[in-house]
């Protein structure tokens, strides 16, 4: 994919030398548009499989000795197709959002988590974290058939996640820094050699900030999601969640499928 997004940048820039602008303009487009396209083609058949089969590690269902294999296997299971996976993600994206909104139907927070300006944002901005955290928490509990273990994982993280909540600001500032750590490492060098070659230099941060963005996926969120989830597991242990706000989270997952494979 970088190789495909640096072609098609360098092609850009050769067009812009000569070319009119509605053809830069169409060039950078379709540039965009092919790596968005690729890097949803891979989420689909690929990429979801395995942070499912991540998540469903850190919950401790599945052994070192099972190995990857095994474990994308009982990923499967719980969580069959990508539509599901989806829905999940969204209906948690959901939920979360009203927990921190507080809108009236969620209880309100207890007196020492009210959180409020630059931990707000925070907060909002760290749900696609939690969200998977709490994943986790539902795979530790028995799986997402159904939504239950999703519903019960998220009444516990409500009711007792007060230091996870805590924990995935920080997280989320970590995951931060460690994005521009990478893109100043890799856009520094390729400033000087891109304007060392006489080769047009924003091609190279272009190129800096591909490159970092999958850095970043690929070792720095997984991980702060790691931590998180085992923070959360950790929190979590030994407590019953409350069928009462069970029952709330329920209006938030319209589309939890029936058991599925058990």
């Amino acid at each position: 994919m970088v190789i495909v997004l640096f072609g098609m940048l360098l092609l850009a820039s050769r067009l812009a030398g000569g070319a009119r602008p509605v053809v830069v303009v169409v060039v950078t487009l379709l540039a965009v548009l092919g790596g968005w396209g690729c890097s949803r083609v891979l989420q689909h058949f690929f990429l979801y499989r395995h942070r499912a089969a991540m998540l469903l590690y850190f919950s401790g269902r599945s052994t070192v000795p099972a190995g990857l294999a095994a474990t994308l296997e009982e990923s499967k299971r719980l969580i069959p197709d990508h539509s599901r996976w989806v829905f999940l993600n969204r209906d948690l994206r959901q939920a979360l959002s009203a927990c921190v909104r507080r809108d009236g139907v969620l209880p309100a927070p207890s007196p020492g988590d009210r959180p409020g300006g630059a931990a707000r944002i925070l907060d909002l901005l760290a749900m696609g974290l939690l969200g998977q955290a709490v994943l986790s928490l539902a795979y530790a509990r028995g799986g997402t058939d159904g939504g239950r273990s999703v519903r019960e994982g998220l009444a516990l993280y409500i009711a007792h996640g007060m230091e996870s909540r805590r924990l995935a600001r920080q997280w989320l500032l970590f995951s931060a820094s460690g994005l521009l750590f990478l893109f100043l490492c890799l856009a520094i060098p390729n400033w000087v050699l891109f304007s060392s070659a006489g080769a047009p230099v924003w091609i190279g941060i272009a190129l800096a900030a591909a490159i970092a963005r999958l850095l970043h996926q690929a070792f720095i969120v997984p991980f702060a999601l790691a931590g998180l989830s085992a923070a959360l597991l950790a929190e979590t242990r030994d407590r019953i969640p409350d069928p009462e706000l069970g029952a709330r989270l329920a209006a938030f997952f319209p589309d939890a499928a029936p058991a599925g494979r058990r």
